[in-house]
């Protein structure tokens, strides 16, 4: 009898200790936005992946699909009920709101709430201050996931704080701002305006403009035909292939450029500079704390130059010779010119560099770094 007890007891010590099973519960909504907004539609969203399609319709369409996970079937249907979707479809533009009131969701698991019993972290969201924690046992896990149709030529902004938003064959003006996960566009054409907080940024096959804001995600531009404006705190940025113009900005990151054609304009806190297979680059303007510059490819089209590094070096190599004159300040560091026929002059404090007949006018300075030019 004794032996019985103690494996009784231990089974019971056993199951106490095992989180509770849990259950889930799943509602799809959707509502239709008149074609006729001048502004567009605007929505927002706390937790859940955001997909952004072409429609067929001349207006929006947002399909909602929410899923709530708890202890019990019950107490999943009851919080689904409870979820409020906010709409306007009236005056110059139309809105969702995914609201999830305070009193009903005080607390919510997300994989980044903390679960420490002496620290806490919060959300601000519609006006509500939501408590997140990484105990599933804690609270209910909740994600509304959408799918947002517009038509040709639109306006949509969409925020989206936890989960990714991606966009497919977008037409129109599209602004996404988001937390720390993925924002992404691909095979899209008008004003791209994605803003994150530490997530990454990828934009494939765009036609128009585009503009990356990221704290501390990397950026990446592949085969795009537009003006592209990238800035990150830390993250690097990538472009590959594509034509237009590109403006990037990066605290530490490095910026890395392959087979672009156009303007090219980088400004980095320490982060070096690389550009291979450029063409069409009729304007250069780098500016880097403490990294280098190293620019390839046909520069034969440049008419204006400014590379500026603090203690990098600067490397130009070009198939071919711009008509330019090219003035080189360099602190403590060489330089070496190679430019079959160019006239080269050297100074008290600079290098002067004078091809063709000299139409164009760059200035290269540099601290520390060496200055190494090849013009062929």
């Amino acid at each position: 009898m004794t032996t019985i007890f103690r494996a009784t007891a231990a089974l019971a010590l056993l199951c106490a200790s095992l989180p509770a099973l849990a259950a889930s519960a799943t509602a799809t909504r959707a509502w239709d936005f008149k074609p006729e907004s001048n502004a567009g539609l605007r929505v927002r969203n706390l937790m859940g992946n955001v997909r952004i399609e072409r429609g067929d319709t001349p207006g929006f369409r947002v399909t909602a699909n929410a899923t709530i996970e708890t202890a019990s079937a019950a107490e999943a249907e009851r919080l689904l009920a409870l979820i409020d979707y906010r709409t306007s479809d009236v005056g110059a533009g139309s809105r969702l709101d995914v609201r999830l009131p305070r009193e009903h969701f005080p607390k919510l698991y997300q994989s980044k709430g903390t679960s420490a019993w002496y620290a806490a972290s919060y959300v601000e969201y519609l006006g509500e201050r939501i408590r997140l924690v990484g105990d599933k046992d804690e609270a209910p896990l909740l994600r509304v996931d959408l799918v947002i149709r517009a038509p040709a030529g639109a306006k949509l902004e969409v925020v989206n704080t936890f989960g990714d938003q991606v966009a497919e064959n977008y037409s129109g003006t599209l602004r996404l701002d988001g937390g720390s996960w993925l924002l992404s566009s691909t095979g899209g054409e008008g004003r791209l305006e994605l803003d994150n907080g530490s997530g990454k940024v990828i934009v494939n096959g765009h036609k128009g403009s585009v503009s990356a804001d990221t704290g501390s995600g990397a950026v990446k531009i592949t085969d795009c035909e537009c003006e592209i404006k990238a800035d990150t705190g830390s993250g690097a940025v990538e472009v590959q292939g594509g034509k237009g113009s590109l403006e990037a900005d990066t605290g530490s990151g490095g910026v890395h450029i392959q087979g672009f054609a156009g303007r090219l304009a980088a400004d980095t806190g320490s982060g070096s500079v690389q550009a291979r297979g450029v063409t069409d680059v009729t304007a250069l303007d780098m500016d880097t704390g403490s990294g280098s510059v190293s620019i390839e490819g046909d520069l034969s089209a440049l008419t204006k130059l400014g590379i500026d590094t603090g203690s990098g070096s600067v490397t130009l190599r070009s198939s071919a010779q711009p008509s330019m004159q090219i003035r080189i300040e360099p602190g403590s560091g060489g330089v070496d010119v190679e430019a079959p026929g160019a006239t080269i002059r050297e100074t008290d404090d600079a290098t002067i560099v004078r091809m063709k007949d000299a139409a164009g006018h760059g200035v290269i300075d540099t601290g520390s770094g060496s200055v190494n030019l090849s013009f062929q």
